[in-house]
């Protein structure tokens, strides 16, 4: 899929005595996708803002010129926060100067064409390079080996409530997490923000973030809270047995943290962490006793027990074989 195939949208909204107008579409958007952007266009009393919420598989790209009274939006497929916070600022900039939205159909197309914006005949710059790059390194680096509590989480496909005071920084951190478990897709548990989180009840996995720190008393509905900004991470009583740490926990909690000082790039540390990743599946896989229609290898739970691993190993490996769908209870 290329750049501009993720590309759904965008979108004007502009604001008149405390109510959203939707006044501009480019090519076209549906009612619920048009009712929610209304919803949740200037929720807040900020004069600038960016951010990025799902619903559903479509991801919203919002950024809000207060003081102009409009705010762009952009749809997309992905969840890409930097890349489209640049395109955001710039049919923006552009609105404010014009607003003229034919002005910014042309800057759109202009994507789908040449893969870049030009502006009377002036690149401003190639879709691709929007692209930033994650800070899973920093991220590794403000837990330390604390950072393996997140990892498991993910790993095991729990429920983590991501909290971040600063709306911005909150977004640079989740693509960071984002990141943190490769083989993880973004689109099966990532929810960038949450008002309540009742939004969230019946989903078993997920990564939500959220900057009111009064999550953290609801410990039903969660089972780590990381707090980004005191770097702390709060396992709920409930999830304390499935979240208990081994000597493999151990050695991949260093293993991070050695990456994290190292002088390898972001891009190698990703590869990195998935092999890492992928070795751990590897274990699963030599477990595995029966193997079905479809080639798929799978573990029985007396198997397991036969291995006679020590019972904090056992209990990783059971929720890790669920979270591969590989478990025969």
């Amino acid at each position: 899929m290329t750049y501009t195939e993720k590309l759904i949208s965008f979108h004007i909204i502009e604001r008149e005595n405390n109510k959203n107008f939707h006044t501009w579409t480019y090519p076209t958007i549906t009612d619920d996708h048009k009712n929610y952007i209304l919803q949740k266009c200037f929720c807040r009393n900020d004069t600038l803002r960016y951010t990025c919420r799902r619903n559903s598989n479509t991801w919203f790209y919002i950024c809000e010129v207060s003081e102009k009274s409009f705010a762009v939006v952009i749809l997309a497929k992905e969840f890409e926060p930097n890349k489209y916070k640049v395109l955001c600022d710039i049919l923006a900039k552009k609105y404010s100067e014009t607003r003229n939205p034919v002005d910014l159909v042309a800057l759109y197309l202009n994507l789908y064409t040449s893969g870049g914006l030009h502006d009377n005949g002036t690149l401003f710059a190639g879709f691709k390079k929007f692209e930033c790059a994650t800070n899973i390194k920093e991220l590794i680096r403000s837990f330390d080996v604390e950072i393996i509590l997140l990892y498991n989480a993910i790993l095991l496909k729990r429920r983590v409530v991501a909290f971040r005071g600063s709306p911005s920084g909150l977004l640079d951190d989740l693509w960071a997490i984002a990141h943190l478990v490769p083989c993880r897709k973004v689109e099966e548990y990532l929810h960038p923000v949450v008002e309540n989180l009742s939004q969230l009840k019946g989903l078993s996995f997920f990564v939500a973030g959220t900057t009111d720190r009064e999550f953290a008393k609801h410990e039903h509905l969660y089972d780590i809270f990381v707090d980004l900004d005191s770097k702390e991470i709060k396992i709920s009583p409930k999830a304390e047995e499935i979240m208990g740490m081994t000597k493999t926990h151990k050695e991949i909690a260093t293993f991070l943290v050695k990456l994290s000082t190292s002088d390898s790039s972001e891009a190698e540390i990703n590869v990195q962490i998935l092999q890492k990743t992928k070795e751990l599946i590897h274990i699963l896989q030599n477990l595995a006793s029966v193997t079905t229609e479809n080639n798929t290898k799978m573990i029985t739970i007396n198997e397991l027990k036969s291995k006679k691993f020590h019972p904090n190993l056992e209990n990783f490996l059971f929720n890790l074989a669920l979270a591969e769908n590989m478990m025969i209870l």
